[in-house]
């Protein structure tokens, strides 16, 4: 692939995802980005996590997580605890309150994937997803 092309993909990657972006915030009732909701919803899938584990699943840097988790704090999205043994060592979990959030940001999510990918096929879409996945896996 010759530089322009690689240019052109990255620019077309990045209009895509930025529009997808902005219609689902558009859809959205609540004032969080998408990263907010990918930490609820690693935080409901698996459980009270250590924000340093939860930094290195998402590959957030622990210095963004922690902005992110002021803000879930603040709407009561999140609660944190502290580890009885080692009061240095906080875990999150997910309330009741983020999770009603999770599941109304992933309503409108799905009606956004169905608007953006209704010219799509089902496989098509899976073919998409495993190509970003692919090409994610390669850039770690």
């Amino acid at each position: 692939m010759n530089e322009k092309t690689i240019f052109e993909l990255i620019h077309a990657f990045e209009q895509v995802n930025h529009k997808m972006i902005v219609r689902w915030k558009s859809r959205s009732a609540h004032n969080l980005g998408i990263s907010h909701i990918i930490v609820l919803h690693e935080l409901r899938q698996d459980g009270e996590s250590r924000p340093s584990d939860l930094a290195k699943r998402l590959g957030f840097t622990p210095a963004s997580l922690t902005h992110l988790s002021s803000k879930l704090a603040a709407q009561e999205l999140i609660h944190r605890r502290q580890d009885d043994l080692d009061r240095r060592t906080t875990y999150w979990s997910i309330t009741e309150k983020g999770i009603a959030l999770l599941e109304q940001a992933q309503k409108d999510g799905n009606a956004t994937r169905g608007e953006l990918f209704s010219h799509l096929s089902e496989e098509e879409q899976e073919t998409l997803l495993t190509i970003y996945q692919k090409l994610d896996q390669s850039l770690q």
